[in-house]
């Protein structure tokens, strides 16, 4: 009929097995709630059965939360350094910017535990702000005591592409401690200019366009790689690291990287390999005239004083 409208709907329900016939139907409730944001995102999938394991990474997620302010509070959150490296010589030239979370006993918090949790309770957006006023310090003390320090990349993430205020705190910044922009790069990942929002290329734009050099991370890592590249306005490609690992066809993963590579210079834009461990993969990028590398063939990531001393 002219005017009616069809609504694709789906439900998703979760699952818990009551063994304790004593249990508070509220926990009861709580366990099968878990179980339902299992099929979250998940096409397809609209059932899932409670287990241990979802129970004890709730309670983890939940920890992270409670405690992340005071982290942040109290700077338990440490900027380290991964260094780059340049094909002429191999030079140490800049470096990315990593936040670990160390407790005060001394205990580390894997990043793989704690990002996640941040990009989806929106900490990420605090948590990104740090991370750049620590690199902003390091930058502007350089340039004060008459050095010319290399640049330094930090990571934005897609959260913060959509914080309304996220623009004008960057640019404050870098304008608070009176650094020019090209002396901080940007990495965002890959998926992020795969984004067709207005909302988020309009920012990546504004960015270019303010100075900033744009590194598109993780690429490769995604299934439309080439689709955008002939859109964005990034300056380096950082190709993911899934491109060295060993596989039953490793020639042709070379030939994609190589390919990758020329055609990324071809446009204009510069190449920067991650994960590179060992000599023959060193060997064969350098072969292939890739610009940059990053990997613990060189360095792992390392503490402020190691980097100010490289």
């Amino acid at each position: 009929k002219n005017g009616e409208l069809r609504c694709y709907l789906e439900t998703s329900a979760g699952c818990y097995i009551i063994r304790d016939k004593e249990m508070e139907v509220s926990a009861i409730y709580e366990h099968a709630v878990i179980a339902a944001q299992e099929c979250k995102g998940q096409y397809m999938h609209h059932e899932a059965l409670y287990t241990e394991q979802m129970g004890k990474e709730m309670q983890r997620e939940q920890q992270i939360i409670n405690e992340m302010d005071t982290a942040l509070e109290e700077k338990q959150f440490v900027v380290y350094f991964q260094p780059k490296y340049e094909l002429d010589g191999y030079t140490p030239r800049g470096a990315e910017a990593l936040v670990r979370w160390k407790k005060p006993d001394g205990t580390m918090v894997s990043p793989g535990e704690f990002i996640p949790v941040f990009e989806k309770n929106g900490f990420i957006i605090k948590l990104d702000y740090y991370v750049w006023d620590q690199v902003c310090q390091l930058i502007a003390t350089a340039l004060r005591a008459g050095r010319k320090p290399d640049p330094i990349s930090v990571n934005v993430s897609r959260v913060n592409l959509y914080n309304p205020n996220f623009l004008e705190s960057l640019v404050n910044l870098v304008e608070k401690y009176r650094i020019p922009p090209e002396y901080l790069h940007l990495e965002l990942t890959e998926s992020v200019f795969s984004d067709t929002e207005n909302v988020i290329l309009n920012a990546v734009n504004y960015l270019h366009k303010a100075g900033f050099t744009i590194l598109m991370d993780d690429f490769g890592s995604g299934y439309s790689s080439f689709n955008f590249l002939k859109d964005v306005c990034a300056d380096v490609i950082k190709i993911d690291r899934v491109f060295l690992k060993k596989s039953s066809h490793e020639e042709r993963g070379e030939q994609i990287l190589r390919s990758i590579i020329s055609l990324s210079h071809d446009i204009g834009m510069d190449v920067i390999t991650e994960g590179v461990e060992n000599v023959d993969q060193l060997s064969m990028l350098a072969k292939m005239n890739c610009d940059w590398f990053q990997g613990y063939y060189f360095s792992k990531p390392i503490t402020v004083g190691d980097f100010e001393e490289k």
